[in-house]
């Protein structure tokens, strides 16, 4: 019941790339590293109210998260989320001067069952 279209909403994330080396003006190597992330993935899914404390369940043990997502299993695997994606959930896609994103939520564990899989998402806090 909770994958049916109108109980999803439309949201966007990014999938973790790696480190990249960031180069200068001129094309040139700094030597400094920097978090590449794939460009924004649209998609719709049903996302829960906001959470609190966690109880002994099939999600684990005393874990922290503030949201949780629910994907069917075929759309996960389609779009290869996984515990480094980070999410535009609250506010529009947003980038520093760095154009590093300025993302709101990022993925604090992952539990599949037969049908669904479950993201539970933790609330990021950007300058």
């Amino acid at each position: 019941m909770r994958n049916l279209l109108m109980n999803k909403r439309h949201f966007i994330a990014l999938n973790y790339l790696g480190e990249q080396d960031v180069v200068d003006t001129q094309g040139y190597k700094t030597g400094e590293k920097q978090i590449a992330y794939s460009k924004p993935i649209p998609f719709n899914a049903h996302l829960s109210g906001a959470s609190g404390s966690t109880y002994v369940d099939n999600n684990g043990v005393s874990i922290e998260y503030d949201k949780s997502m629910v994907l069917t299993l075929w759309e996960f695997k389609k779009l290869k989320f996984d515990e480094n994606t980070v999410f535009f959930i609250d506010k529009k896609p947003k980038y520093d001067d760095d154009n590093r994103p300025l993302y709101d939520y990022r993925v604090e564990r992952i539990r599949d069952t037969l049908n669904e899989v479950v993201l539970l998402l933790k609330k990021v806090r950007n300058k």
